[in-house]
């Protein structure tokens, strides 16, 4: 089974006014597929510990696996 981890800039965010003040509520836009980094890896615990690195840079990432469940 393989493993990537897909991710990219969230260049959507709208950050206006305080943490104290409503907000609008956001809905998920799918990113361009032009924007999308992947990488691949054959555990899901590299996979998991690459998103941390890349997650913690700023990134939006989520992680796919080919095939069925376990």
């Amino acid at each position: 089974m393989n493993f990537w981890v897909e991710y990219w800039n969230d260049i959507n965010k709208k950050n206006n006014g305080s943490h104290a003040q409503m907000k609008e509520q956001l809905h998920w836009v799918e990113p361009d597929p032009k924007i999308i980094s992947r990488r691949y890896f054959s555990t899901m615990m590299a996979a998991t510990e690459f998103a941390k690195t890349v997650e913690k840079r700023g990134h939006m990432i989520r992680i796919k696996q080919d095939g069925f469940g376990h």
